[in-house]
């Protein structure tokens, strides 16, 4: 079973998916963004292409390298962002077309933003970033016609939401 957890930085992503990992006993694909800060890359509304590329790269890796996962970030965060950054459109076509090709999930649960971004050095703090991340993930969502679950609520009642979705 794949699963995808999407929706902006800061939202809540990791939490429900150290659960849902644990609940399902599966594998979590770890938030690699934290890993490229730690490698030196630039993570913020500044996000350089290297750094863009470098992140849809290894996420695909990680995907494609595990059969079963609960992932932190999916594939189409990377695109979603690209977009967002205004990056130069041959390398947003191309990222778009990587996240189509490869985002092939048993279920994916989108979470909006609501609660406050808590600061933790290494994304964005900015509501309007988020804000315009979240528009624009949604309208991708939708253009695509991808079945996705929205969650909501506390940790308890996303985890409670995704179980009822999975059938358990």
């Amino acid at each position: 079973m794949k699963i995808a957890i999407c929706g902006a930085h800061g939202v809540g992503k990791t939490t429900l998916s150290r659960i849902l990992s644990e609940k399902l006993n599966l594998p979590i694909l770890p938030d690699i963004v934290v890993d490229a800060f730690r490698l030196g890359f630039e993570i913020n509304e500044n996000t350089p292409i290297e750094t863009q590329l470098w992140l849809t790269g290894k996420q695909l890796e990680n995907e494609k390298v595990n059969t079963v996962f609960v992932a932190d970030k999916c594939i189409f965060d990377y695109f979603v962002y690209a977009d967002v950054l205004g990056m130069d459109s041959e390398v947003v076509s191309v990222v778009q077309k990587v996240a189509l090709r490869n985002g092939n999930y048993d279920h994916i649960f989108y979470i909006r933003p609501e609660f406050a971004i808590e600061d933790d050095g290494v994304r964005s703090t900015n509501p309007e970033f988020q804000k315009w991340v979240q528009d624009r993930y949604e309208r991708f969502l939708k253009e695509w016609e991808f079945k996705y679950t929205i969650l909501t609520g506390s940790v308890e009642n996303r985890v409670n939401e995704a179980m009822k979705a999975m059938g358990r």
